[in-house]
C-alpha cells in the first residue's frame, strides 16, 4: 500500500514538474515578444496628454506634437503673454519661464522682464483677441493674429491688429516655448516671406517700433515712454 502511495507520488511531482516547465516556456516566450515589440517601437512611442485647459485630446512623439496640441499651446502662451495687467505681468511672466526652451531662458527673461516693468511704469493693461490661428506641424510653430487692445488705466488708447509667430520644441516628455515673436497679421507665420511672394499689405498699421523683433522676444501693446 505505501508502495503504491509512493509511485502517486512520484506521478504528482512529475506532472507538476512538466506544468512548471511548460509555464516557464510560455514565460521566456512571451518576454522575448515583448522585448522584440518595445526595439521595434523604441523612439516612435506616442502618448495622449492634455493641454492646461482641456479642449481637445492629442498626441505627442519622440521630437513631434500633433497640430491639435500646437494650437491649444500656442493659444495657452498667447493669452499668457499678452493679456497682462500691472498687477498679473510679474506672476504671468513666471509661468511663461517655466515654459522656457533651456537655449532660450535666458533672451526670454530678459524681454519678460523689460516687458513688465514698462508694463507697470506705464500703467497699462493689454488684452488680445485672437481672429485667427494657423499651424505648421512641419516646424512646429503657431501664427496668430488678432486685435490687440491697450488701456492706460480705464481708457483704451489703441485698438491695432497684431500677427504673432510662436516656435514650439517637444522633447525629453516636455512642450518648451523657443520664440514668440511680433510678425505681420496678413502673415503671422511669414509663409508668405519664406516662399519669396511678397505678402499684401496689411490692413492694420505696422508693429510698434519699440517691440523687438529679433528672437526671442516678448511683444507688447503697452505704449513705450
Amino acid at each position: 500500500m505505501r508502495l503504491d502511495w509512493l509511485r502517486a507520488d512520484q506521478a504528482s511531482a512529475r506532472r507538476a514538474t512538466a506544468l512548471l516547465a511548460i509555464l516557464l516556456a510560455v514565460s521566456m516566450l512571451a518576454t522575448l515578444l515583448l522585448a522584440s515589440h518595445t526595439v521595434r517601437q523604441a523612439g516612435r512611442e506616442r502618448v495622449v496628454v492634455v493641454p492646461p485647459a482641456i479642449h481637445k485630446t492629442f498626441w505627442v512623439e519622440a521630437e513631434r506634437a500633433s497640430p491639435e496640441y500646437l494650437e491649444q499651446m500656442g493659444y495657452f502662451l498667447a493669452q499668457l503673454t499678452l493679456n497682462v495687467t500691472p498687477q498679473s505681468v510679474e506672476h504671468q511672466s513666471r509661468l511663461l519661464l517655466q515654459y522656457a526652451a533651456p537655449a532660450s531662458w535666458g533672451d526670454l527673461r530678459t524681454a519678460m522682464a523689460a516687458n513688465a516693468e514698462r508694463i507697470k511704469r506705464d500703467g497699462a493693461s493689454t488684452v488680445f483677441s485672437p481672429q485667427d490661428l494657423q499651424v505648421d506641424e512641419a516646424t512646429q510653430r503657431v501664427g496668430l493674429r488678432g486685435l490687440l487692445t491697450t488701456f492706460i488705466s480705464d481708457r483704451r488708447v489703441s485698438e491695432v491688429s497684431k500677427g504673432y509667430a510662436i516656435e514650439l520644441q517637444y522633447a525629453g516628455g516636455r512642450i518648451f516655448l523657443k520664440t514668440f515673436r511680433e510678425t505681420t497679421p496678413n502673415d503671422p507665420l511669414e509663409l508668405q516671406t519664406r516662399s519669396g511672394t511678397a505678402p499684401s499689405a496689411p490692413a492694420a498699421p505696422a508693429p510698434d517700433a519699440s517691440s523687438p523683433s529679433s528672437a526671442p522676444a516678448v511683444p507688447t501693446g503697452a505704449p513705450a515712454r
